[in-house]
């Protein structure tokens, strides 16, 4: 097939040759997806398990942090607390926008005149270099309602401190709050 051709040539088309097998195998190897159809579902519950997991872990974070203080105020003795959020936290990212406006006046022959208004918007998400968007302000969930079981609220000092602390520390309405002795 290459007896025609000089060494130099032969060379060069060995070395060709050589130079796209490698590519081939190279994206062969590279664009094959390791990951299967149950794989890939395994890994969105995880990840959704996860996302679960940290808002719970905010929640009880919230709820600790509020057990702990509120078990210092002197007579409360052993508190228990459990706080309930209307919504998850609230994420809002940040969008490039871009909107054109075109207006057109047409007049026909008879004198009539019609205006004719378009009107576009184009929103594209910001993301980083890891196609993660860019955030711009994320809201905490809003509180629903609080609950605090404590050995002391028999007393009606000490159910007026912890009320107070609650509603003070978590800026929360009065009838959000209801405080139940042990």
């Amino acid at each position: 097939m290459f007896k025609n051709l000089k060494e130099d040539d032969k060379k060069k088309i060995y070395t060709l040759a050589a130079l796209s097998f490698v590519c081939i195998m190279g994206l062969a190897i590279f664009t094959k997806n390791p990951v299967d159809k149950k794989d890939k579902e395994t890994f969105e519950e995880n990840k959704d398990q996860k996302s679960a997991q940290v808002e719970v872990k905010k929640d009880n974070d919230l709820e600790s942090q509020l057990k702990n203080i509120l078990s210092q105020i002197e007579g409360a003795g052993e508190v228990d607390v459990m706080i309930t959020f209307s919504s998850g936290e609230q994420i809002e990212p940040a969008f490039n926008s871009n909107a054109t406006k075109e207006e057109t006046t047409e007049k026909d022959a008879q004198g009539g005149e019609r205006t004719v208004t378009t009107s576009s918007e184009n929103k594209t998400m910001i993301t980083s270099g890891e196609s993660k968007p860019v955030v711009i302000k994320t809201s905490e969930p809003e509180i629903k309602g609080v609950i605090v079981v404590s050995s002391g609220a028999s007393d009606p000092t000490v159910k007026q401190s912890l009320y107070s602390a609650v509603q003070t520390s978590l800026q929360v309405s009065g009838h959000q709050v209801e405080i139940y002795s042990k």
